[in-house]
């Protein structure tokens, strides 16, 4: 359970962190100026001032019974604003403004009552208060200072500022989605150091718990030590995948997105239990018939040559069948589904997806329009079975 001490304590850590990070730069470093593409440190500066600012301003607003300043949905536009302002000042003006601010922030979460912190205010009612403070006050800054290392050949710096994070802001929270993010970036500290094999189980652990994190750490350069690593690429796909996954831009924007879209389908289908697979109402209810179909189409459509569609015929039963008993159960249905996936990523590796379509012109003009057609009746009917999973019930898998 979240508790102000701890909350103070992340700040007290911050506040450390920062004065170092601008007592370990150079005088070069510190004058230099930047670009709105590519900040210097004082731009990294002035722009984390701004949030913890803002942050502050509401949360003294909050505790006083005022309304709070009006939010900066627009952040780009918010940070554009933020680095004309500074961009010309000098290190001295900067700097003041940036231990001003996290001070304030400081001040401003004293001030509250514990209640408050870890529950959601009114004006954010879906977000309790304490996971701003952290963001803003602790993770936000670090993810600034930890890159301007990383980009200045001191990765083992930027490293020791997320182990240091893990220590202090893992135990605020024992929720899933919290110990996702905690593990994430112990991940990013660990690999940074280039302790290699300890990042890869902390980023095992942190894909678990958290799988909307998938996307975004396949990118991630914190964690550009693992790449070449085959325990990381596994963690995203099988081998079979990964030569769809360095391709062409255009392959690899399809192939991750149908990884994700798979991944998805497999938990839908095993959320269900035994005794619901197979009933509904109709057979768009009826989740046996459902991933039946799916996985015949997707079979269907990955057909190269003439011939080889109307391959999806496994069980000898129409999806729509009346009789659910002749339907596949689950087991069946997920080994047939990744005799499949094979197909697809062989489909998508290789196929040219510029050239013309000629089997199936109903999908569109090009192999690519077919591998988007796939993916979008995948999709179609993945959103059918999770909302049947609500209507249950059930949990649903969480998004990828």
């Amino acid at each position: 359970m979240v508790n102000k001490q701890r909350l103070e304590s992340c700040l007290e850590r911050a506040h450390a962190a920062e004065q170092a990070f601008a007592a370990e730069l150079t005088q070069e470093q510190r004058t230099a100026l930047g670009t709105y593409a590519k900040w210097s440190a004082k731009d990294s500066l002035a722009h984390i001032a701004h949030w913890q600012e803002r942050l502050a301003q509401r949360l003294t607003a909050l505790t006083e019974g005022k309304e709070p300043p009006a939010s900066q949905t627009h952040y780009e536009q918010a940070n554009a604003a933020c680095f004309e302002r500074f961009c010309n000042c000098s290190w001295d003006e900067v700097w003041a403004f940036a231990d001003s601010a996290l001070s304030q922030l400081e001040m401003a979460v004293r001030a509250m009552d514990e209640a408050k912190l870890t529950h959601p205010p009114p004006d954010a009612p879906s977000r309790a208060l304490w996971l701003d403070i952290v963001g803003t006050g602790y993770t936000h800054p670090l993810m600034h200072m930890s890159e301007f290392w990383t980009q200045h050949g001191q990765s083992k710096r930027a490293g020791e500022l997320w182990q240091e994070w893990g220590e202090l802001a893992t135990p605020l929270d024992d929720n899933a989605d919290w110990q996702g993010l905690a593990h994430y970036n112990m991940a990013c500290g660990l690999a940074l150091a280039h302790n290699t094999q300890p990042a890869i189980d902390e980023l095992r652990q942190a894909l678990r718990l958290k799988p909307s994190l998938l996307a975004w750490s396949r990118h991630d350069s914190d964690l550009s030590s693992l790449h070449s690593l085959r325990a990381y690429r596994e963690l995203y796909a099988p081998d079979y995948w990964w030569k769809a996954l360095a391709a062409s831009p255009q392959v690899e924007a399809m192939a991750d997105q149908f990884v994700r879209t798979l991944t998805m389908f497999r938990e839908a289908v095993k959320a269900f239990p035994a005794e619901e697979w197979a009933k509904g109402d109709t057979p768009y209810q009826r989740p046996a018939g459902l991933a039946l179909h799916t996985v015949e189409a997707i079979q269907d459509y990955t057909a190269l040559k003439p011939g080889e569609s109307g391959r999806g015929r496994r069980f000898g039963v129409e999806w729509e069948d009346r009789e659910s008993s002749r339907l596949p159960a689950q087991k069946a249905l997920l080994v047939y589904l990744d005799e499949v996936d094979k197909e697809l990523a062989r489909f998508l590796t290789d196929a040219d997806l510029m050239a013309p379509e000629e089997l199936f012109r109903w999908t569109g003009s090009s192999l690519l329009s077919r591998a988007a057609y796939i993916l979008r009746h995948t999709q179609h009917h993945l959103a059918e079975m999770c909302l049947e999973l609500h209507r249950r019930g059930l949990a649903a898998p969480q998004w990828q």
